[in-house]
């Protein structure tokens, strides 16, 4: 096989450099500020890849033509109705709205030249119709400057879109064929252009221009397509994140991404809701098992933004299949194995020497083998967007592929080209009616849930303050010498709980441990317990109780019928319920929480995919990136298979990290990922609640599923609510059925 696939290798690569010699790109503008007449370009302004020479053009060529600026424009007067074109420092009429530009200072420090380059943005709606009401998505396009499919597709969707609008087309959002993750087989629709863009208004944005810049045929001096700004700076990790901060980054410091972000907030609080529909951030990458990486966005999300996000992975997924590279890549995922080899990515595997397959989707780190912070396609859908994606696309580091002054390899670009477009259609298809999918989604655990409830959140508040202050020295100074400020917070794991109650099929119970361990019937009125990462947390009232009457009461529950389900330190209350015996059970850290999966059959891990590994992204919890950063709790498997236990899933060196095991008459199931925040690290916009993937997310929905004879049959009397000041969750004693739950609670808006 290794040897098919490296002969593949060298006939595809020939195959791809076919093209005209590289030096002038024909964008066609029938003499709009000089530009070719646009028979030259095939009747378009941006021609197909077969039509072109090379990548579009930012500088100006000797006769003062600018191909992308003056491209953009002629399109916006062939489509007036459908098309508009601004600039940022137009829009918030500063200056300082641009990029670094060649002399390498900021445009707002004192010693700049003012010689940034513009940063065009392109309106994409139809102008006929007041913006109010719409929905309204933004794409970024190439943010690193050496990726260019981004850029060069989404100018090609533009014109495609606004063709269609004047003449008549539709686009889908999605293709039959596919097993859905999500648990639903999805309804496909299609719909005129031209009535999308009565209701969506679609931003397309390159805000890394000199990346872009540096590498055009009259640059001086002549250079390459560069990642960063003309400082070096990576725009990809400048946002704004929630949780752990890299201090040796100073969020929005640059001028690109402080006016980008300024837009995006604009953006998404002139959508529906305050909200964009989707937000999307277009990459390349050197080589993979895909030609296109589709990377799940780390945040916040409860059940059913995880399976509409889902949604759109596969929706998208199953339109590049269908359409992308002629049949080249299905042809070669027929003679590679397919999908039988997905799995994690391994830099160093020959399989990853081409790709096997059209498309794939998973998180960052289990698709590029890293993750980090920052991410614009991350900000966008955690913080602004109902959904949104990061997209990456194979070969697509331009001057890897094509060194300064090779020929243009017009195969490979249509392949960037369509990937892009396949992507921005889709989405603004499934945007058209994702707000509907899933509104009805519903778990069902067969018998009761309930959770011991923790009323400690972490915030920046307690006894500790914010713990860390921001900065590199941990003394609120930034990277710059300037003023950090800490954002406030108040995290808590219980959030989890509050957004999966809605879609639990007679909803979540929060139990005391006091009420537990002064009446043990208490937990009788419930099937299944989940205890998250804290075994015994404190009385709301910060009453005294009998701990260990409190354990004896959740192993005598367990043993008659109960399904216990463990989280994180949770699990080592297995010791203290002389279940396991001491030493069994440790604390370790990792890169990201992870397991790998040895049983897919198994019930615990329903609806995953083969190639699902990291169960929660804790860097939005404070936990940082690296072999040592992320905190897991497992079971020596000899200890876990000595009590009857079954390995679901195995962390750091195959100790169990999601297991099952039988219990008298009942069951423990343990699994990682619902942690609460830490605040050692950079934090400095504050902490999420939890951050689990849709992997995670799924265990612990799976698990909550036991219908136990004799349990779960009464709900006792909900006592007296005492306030506990924890922000945003009403503290209640003993067992409270979801009526209650939900009463004077307010569910945040993300």
């Amino acid at each position: 096989m290794r040897g098919i696939v490296r002969a593949m290798v060298v006939a595809l690569s020939g195959v791809l450099l076919l093209g005209g010699q590289a030096w002038a790109t024909p964008v066609c503008t029938d003499g709009y500020m000089g530009g070719a007449p646009r028979a030259a370009c095939g009747g378009r302004v941006f021609p197909e890849a077969y039509l072109t020479q090379d990548y579009v053009q930012y500088l100006p060529d000797p006769t003062g033509f600018k191909e992308y600026q003056h491209g953009v424009e002629y399109l916006a007067q062939l489509y007036p109705r459908w098309v508009s074109v601004f600039t940022l420092s137009q829009r918030y009429d500063d200056a300082d709205a641009v990029s670094v530009g060649p002399d390498g200072n900021r445009s707002y420090e004192s010693d700049d030249t003012n010689d940034g380059h513009d940063i065009l943005v392109v309106k994409l709606t139809d102008h006929q119709v007041p913006d109010e009401g719409k929905q309204t998505l933004l794409f970024s396009l190439s943010v690193h400057g050496d990726e260019k499919g981004g850029l060069e597709g989404g100018l090609r969707a533009v014109e495609d879109l606004a063709t269609t609008a004047q003449n008549g087309g539709k686009i889908v959002d999605g293709v039959p064929g596919y097993d859905s993750t999500t648990g639903r087989e999805p309804t496909f629709h299609q719909f005129e252009v031209k009535n999308v863009l009565a209701k969506e208004a679609v931003y397309f944005i390159d805000f890394n221009i000199d990346g872009w810049r540096r590498g055009d045929h009259f640059a001086t001096p002549p250079g390459l397509y560069t990642r960063g700004n003309q400082l070096g700076t990576d725009l990809n990790r400048q946002m704004p994140t929630v949780g752990y901060i890299n201090t040796s980054r100073n969020p929005l410091q640059e001028s690109e991404m402080n006016f980008g972000h300024r837009l995006m907030k604009e953006v998404a609080a002139e959508g529906v809701n305050g909200q964009m529909a989707y937000g999307a951030d277009i990459h390349g990458e050197s080589q993979s098992r895909a030609w296109v990486d589709i990377m799940y966005p780390a945040g916040q999300f409860n059940s059913v933004k995880h399976r509409r996000l889902m949604a759109i992975a596969e929706r998208t997924k199953s339109v590049i299949d269908d359409t992308l590279y002629l049949g080249v890549a299905n042809e070669i995922e027929e003679r590679t194995g397919g999908d039988a080899g997905e799995g994690i990515e391994d830099s160093g595997a020959p399989s990853n020497s081409i790709p096997t397959k059209p498309a794939r989707w998973g998180t960052v780190w289990d698709t590029l083998g890293y993750t980090d912070t920052g991410f614009i396609g991350d900000y966008l859908a955690t913080e602004l967007g109902v959904t949104g994606m990061d997209y990456e696309i194979a070969f697509n580091h331009s001057d890897a592929t094509r060194p300064f002054g090779r020929p243009w390899a017009y195969l490979l670009q249509e392949n960037y080209i369509n990937a892009s477009r396949a992507i921005i259609k889709t989405a603004m298809a499934y945007a058209m009616t994702q707000d509907q999918d899933f509104a009805d989604f519903q778990i069902d655990p067969k018998g009761k849930v309930g959770y011991i409830y923790n009323p400690t959140p972490v915030t920046d508040t307690d006894a500790n303050g914010p713990g860390r202050l921001p900065g590199p020295s941990a003394n609120g100074i930034g990277q710059d010498g300037k003023p950090v400020e800490q954002k406030p917070y108040s995290s808590t794991n219980m959030k989890f709980f509050q957004e999966t109650a809605p879609y639990v099929k007679g909803g979540l119970a929060q139990i005391l441990p006091r009420e537990v361990a002064e009446d043990p019937s208490t937990l009788d009125a419930v099937d299944t317990l989940v205890i998250a990462d804290t075994l015994a947390p404190e009385d709301p009232e910060g009453r005294p109780y009998d701990q260990g009457a409190y354990l004896a009461a959740v192993r005598a529950w367990a043993e008659r019928g109960g399904n216990l389900v463990l989280t994180d330190r949770a699990i080592l209350g297995l010791q203290d319920m002389g279940i396991l015996a001491a030493g069994s059970v440790g604390n370790t850290n990792v890169y990201q929480p992870y397991a790998d999966f040895t049983d897919f059959s198994h019930p615990l891990l329903k609806g995953l995919r083969p190639n699902a590994r990291q169960l929660a992204e804790y860097t939005l919890i404070g936990h940082g990136i690296g072999n040592t950063q992320s905190p897991m709790t497992t079971v020596s498997t000899s200890a876990w298979t000595g009590i009857g236990g079954v390995t679901v899933g195995t962390s750091t060196s195959s100790r169990v990290s999601v297991g099952e095991a039988p219990f008298g008459e009942g069951k423990i199931r343990i699994t990682n990922g619902l942690r609460m925040a830490n605040e050692t690290l950079d934090h400095r916009y504050g902490l999420k609640d939890f951050a689990l993937t849709y992997s995670g997310l799924y265990i612990l929905e799976n698990a909550m599923v036991h219908d136990a004879e004799g349990l779960g049959e009464t709900d006792p009397e909900p006592p007296a609510q005492p306030d506990s000041g924890l922000a945003g969750l009403t503290p209640f004693l003993g067992l409270v059925p979801l009526v209650g739950l939900m009463v004077g609670t307010r569910r945040r808006r993300r």
